[in-house]
C-alpha cells in the first residue's frame, strides 16, 4: 500500500460521473489518501485489459449498455480478480440474481468474495462505499505496510532532495554557491570531521572497539544533513527568487526531521507486543514517549508524507523559472 488509492469505476451514464467522483474522493481523502480514479464505460477495447491491473477497488454499474454488465462480471471470475467489487443497479434484485446465476431453482454457482451490493441511489450507494472503503483500508493496515509506506516515501523524498541540490550547483548565481559552500563546510563538513575524528579516536582507545563502531552514526550526508541544505536552498528561493511557501518550512529540516524522519528511524526497529489482548504493536520511543502504532497513527504518517511530497514538488520545480 502506498499513499494512493485506485479506484477502477464502469459507468456509462456521463452526466452521473463529476458528482459522483466527487463524493468518491471526499471518502478517500478522509483516510489521508489520494484518490486516484480511472472511468470506463464498459464497452471499450481496453476494458478486459483494465480489470487485471492492480486497483484497490472497482465498482460497476450493473446495468452498462448491452450486456457488459454480465460480461465484466463473468471476467472477474476468469481472471481470478480478488480486489474488492461494488456493484450497484437501480434494480437490485435483478443484479444480485444474475451475478449469482439464480433461477427458479435457486442458486447454482458459489459466489464471489469480495463483492458488495447496493442500490443505485445516491442516499444507499455512498454510505455503502464508506463502509467499504473503510474495510479495505483497515485490512491494509498493518506495521508491515506503514513501514513500507514510510521507506518508501522518504526514499522518494532523499532522491529529489538529491536532486534539488544538482540544480542548486547548476543554476544558482557564483555569490548563492558560495553561500552555500560556506555553510557545507562549516556547519555539515568540519563538525561532522571533528565529530568523526574524536569518534574514531574514542574507538580506537576502548577496549569494547567491536561494540564502539556498531554503535556508530553515518557522519557523512544522512537525511537529516540534506534535509539542513535544502533548508538553506529553500532561504535563497524565497528570499531571491520568489518562491511562496508556508513559513514552517523556514525550520525545515527540524520539522522534516520531527514529522518524518524520527518516525522512519523508529519504524526501522518496530516490534509486536504480545503483552496485550488487543495485539498492540509497539514502534518504539520518540522524545522518550512510547510510540504505539494505531489507525490514528498511519493516517497522522499518510497526511505528512502527501504534506512533503507536495512541499519537494513545489521546490524542486521551482528551479523551472531559474
Amino acid at each position: 500500500m502506498n499513499v494512493n488509492f485506485k479506484v477502477l469505476w464502469f459507468e456509462d451514464e456521463m452526466g452521473w460521473r463529476p458528482s459522483s467522483e466527487r463524493s468518491m474522493k471526499r471518502i478517500i481523502e478522509s483516510h489521508n489518501l489520494v484518490p486516484i480514479i480511472t472511468w470506463k464505460k464498459g464497452d471499450e477495447g481496453d476494458a478486459e485489459e483494465e480489470l487485471k491491473k492492480e486497483y484497490d477497488l472497482i465498482l460497476m454499474d450493473y446495468e452498462l449498455r448491452g450486456t457488459m454488465g454480465n460480461i465484466l462480471i463473468k471476467k472477474l471470475r476468469q481472471f481470478d480478480i480478488y480486489t474488492d467489487v461494488v456493484f450497484y443497479s437501480g434494480n437490485y434484485n435483478k443484479m444480485v440474481k444474475a451475478l449469482y446465476n439464480i433461477d427458479e431453482k435457486g442458486m447454482n454457482i458459489e459466489p464471489v468474495d469480495g463483492i458488495y451490493f447496493s442500490d443505485r441511489k445516491r442516499e444507499e450507494l455512498f454510505p455503502k462505499l464508506q463502509k467499504v472503503v473503510d474495510k479495505v483500508v483497515r485490512r491494509m493496515q498493518d506495521i508491515v505496510n506503514l513501514r513500507g509506506v514510510v521507506l518508501d516515501n522518504v526514499s522518494g523524498f532523499e532522491n529529489q532532495m538529491q536532486n534539488i541540490l544538482v540544480l542548486t550547483a547548476n543554476k544558482f548565481s557564483q555569490a548563492q554557491i558560495k553561500s552555500l559552500n560556506e555553510y557545507t563546510k562549516n556547519k555539515l563538513i568540519v563538525p561532522a570531521k571533528n565529530e568523526y575524528i574524536r569518534k574514531i579516536d574514542e574507538i580506537e582507545s576502548n577496549p569494547e572497539a567491536l561494540k564502539a563502531i556498531i554503535s556508530a552514526p553515518d557522519y557523512f550526508l544522512d537525511s537529516y544533513k540534506k534535509a539542513r541544505l535544502v533548508g538553506r536552498v529553500i532561504k535563497i528561493l524565497v528570499d531571491e527568487y520568489g518562491l511562496v511557501i508556508d513559513k514552517k518550512y523556514n525550520k525545515f529540516a527540524e520539522v522534516y526531521y520531527n514529522e518524518i524522519i524520527k518516525y522512519r528511524n523508529a519504524l526501522g526497529h518496530a516490534m509486536r507486543s504480545n503483552e496485550h489482548a488487543d495485539r498492540e504493536v509497539f514502534i518504539g520511543e520518540i522524545d522518550k514517549t512510547p510510540l504505539i502504532f494505531t489507525e490514528d497513527l498511519f493516517r497522522q504518517m499518510r497526511a505528512s508524507l502527501n504534506e512533503y511530497q507536495q512541499v519537494i514538488n513545489l521546490v524542486e520545480n521551482s528551479f523551472n523559472q531559474i
